[in-house]
């Protein structure tokens, strides 16, 4: 007989993402990212070989490494724990904001590829804070 955790895992769902984890009987999860990250894009599609490439060049023009950065869902906000972020990166609008770090905003990466002006307001927002 299944548990209702097992099912869960069955179905690729991880215990954050569900509205009421009560229900199956846990609390819900609390999310810790490695004291080293420094960036979290908040993104609901997996990035693409294209898009993690662009990702990446943003990071170094950040001067920040790929390791210093974490994605999550937006619905897997409420979840997080203490961090030592220094940014945030919403992909499209987000119904939570993480308190305390720089915040920038911005259309889906794979918008971007071929969009300089959206580039150049990335670019924007990022010098704001220096």
């Amino acid at each position: 007989m299944l548990t209702d955790i097992q099912r869960l895992q069955a179905m690729d769902l991880e215990v954050w993402q569900l509205r009421h984890p009560q229900i199956y009987g846990r609390e819900q999860e609390v999310i810790q990212l490695p004291n080293h990250c420094q960036l979290l894009l908040v993104c609901d599609h997996a990035l693409s070989d294209q898009d993690a490439w662009l990702f990446g060049n943003i990071l170094k023009s950040m001067k920040l490494g790929a390791e210093q950065a974490r994605q999550l869902p937006h619905a897997a906000l409420p979840a997080l724990g203490e961090h030592h972020l220094s940014w945030c990166w919403y992909i499209e609008s987000p119904e939570i904001i993480v308190d305390g770090v720089k915040s920038l905003y911005s259309q889906p990466l794979a918008q971007m590829h071929d969009n300089p002006a959206a580039k150049r307001d990335l670019w924007r927002q990022i010098c704001q804070y220096e």
